[in-house]
């Protein structure tokens, strides 16, 4: 088996690891309520995709 030999630089390299790896560079925001973050995907909710359902549904199937 061949010997690697590293410098004391690399050797603090590879120990010396970082609690954080890359800090905030804007100040912290408050975070979006679930329904700000639907908004902002384009989303919709657990609720408007039953009603979705449901009106796809009496469009298909009219009550007689």
């Amino acid at each position: 088996m061949e010997e690697i030999f590293i410098t004391e630089q690399e050797l603090e390299y590879f120990t010396d690891i970082p609690n954080v790896v890359c800090e905030p560079t804007v100040p912290y925001k408050s975070q979006m309520s679930f329904a700000e973050a639907v908004k902002a995907c384009n989303g919709i909710t657990l609720e408007q995709f039953s009603r979705n359902i449901d009106e796809a549904i009496r469009r298909l199937i009219p009550n007689p």
